[in-house]
């Protein structure tokens, strides 16, 4: 089979699969690990404690015990129903800051995909730990939580350990995304009710590019009316994927800084060229011939 019969059988197979379940491709050869799904246990649901005013109760729910070198790292993880007629739960996993909690910074962190969960952010790229090739923790160094209180939710409902009830409970659209991830928000700081105060800072990755305006622009929106407002002061965006149509080429400009030579230049401009092609794509999950050939035709560019 030559290399263009193999990428289109590649291709064909991954149309076939939802885009958001395509996992990161992991540095690691990981060891099997055996469980039982029947062993996991319920979901642990804070909203029912909030509403009851048991925020004590909550918190003691929702504290994390690790072990080796993580076992002093103070954590909470748990789930926050953001919609009850669909019983849809964003999951979060919050990290005090280990320097001035009271102080510092609260950080919401939002993985891209769409479909990536946070928890990928947190354990590979800023946490207060990271998992080594045999499956054990390791702590990181220059971790955001250093200076700053993290908070990790898996966003939109679907998205790893995100789950919902009824299928009408998956985001539609991205002033659903904003909204529910609000509602989580103000559960969260009713849980935390210290921190409500401090400089809070949206941030995100990749596909978050979409995620994070969403959820800042819902937070300015209802501020002013909100009994319980949250002291939104910005938002950062790693490598956004926010309007990828419109958002222009680096090619030329990466050349002209001297970053790059004449070559590098012409295989970048290569691969944005495919990307404007992907992107004019439709109905990929409906029309799979037709999927399969507008691949063949990007991919001969």
């Amino acid at each position: 089979m030559n290399l263009q019969a193999r990428l289109l059988f590649l291709l064909a197979y991954c149309s076939a699969t939802s885009w958001a379940l395509i996992p990161h491709i992991n540095p690691f050869k990981l060891q099997e690990v055996e469980y039982h799904g029947d062993d996991v246990g319920e979901p642990l649901i804070l909203t029912p404690l909030l509403e009851q005013g048991r925020i004590k109760d909550a918190r003691i729910a929702a504290s994390v015990s690790l072990s080796g070198c993580a076992e002093d790292i103070t954590s909470y993880a748990g789930y926050f129903t953001v919609n009850k007629q669909y019983k849809s739960n964003l999951y979060f996993w919050f990290f005090p800051s280990t320097s001035d909690y009271k102080k510092d910074p609260v950080v919401l962190w939002l993985q891209g995909g769409p479909g990536s969960p946070s928890m990928y952010g947190l354990l590979m790229e800023n946490g207060p730990f990271t998992v080594n090739k045999h499956l054990q923790l390791e702590l990181r160094k220059h971790s955001w939580t250093n200076n700053h209180s993290v908070i990790y939710i898996d966003s939109p409902v679907g998205t790893g350990f995100s789950f919902t009830k009824n299928d009408r409970g998956y985001a539609r659209n991205q002033t659903q995304v904003g909204s529910e991830l609000y509602e989580a928000l103000q559960q969260f700081f009713q849980l935390f009710p210290e921190i409500r105060k401090n400089d809070f800072f949206v941030t995100g990755e990749s596909y978050g590019g979409k995620y994070v305006p969403a959820l800042a622009y819902t937070i300015h929106k209802n501020n002013p009316d909100a009994q319980e407002k949250i002291n939104l002061k910005g938002i950062a965006i790693g490598n956004g994927y926010i309007d990828p149509k419109h958002q222009r080429g680096y090619a030329e400009y990466l050349y002209q800084l001297g970053l790059v030579d004449k070559k590098a230049s012409n295989a970048i401009k290569d691969l944005e060229d495919k990307g404007k092609c992907f992107l004019s794509l439709t109905n990929i999950h409906t029309r799979l011939f037709l999927f399969r050939l507008q691949h063949y035709l990007c991919l001969s560019i």
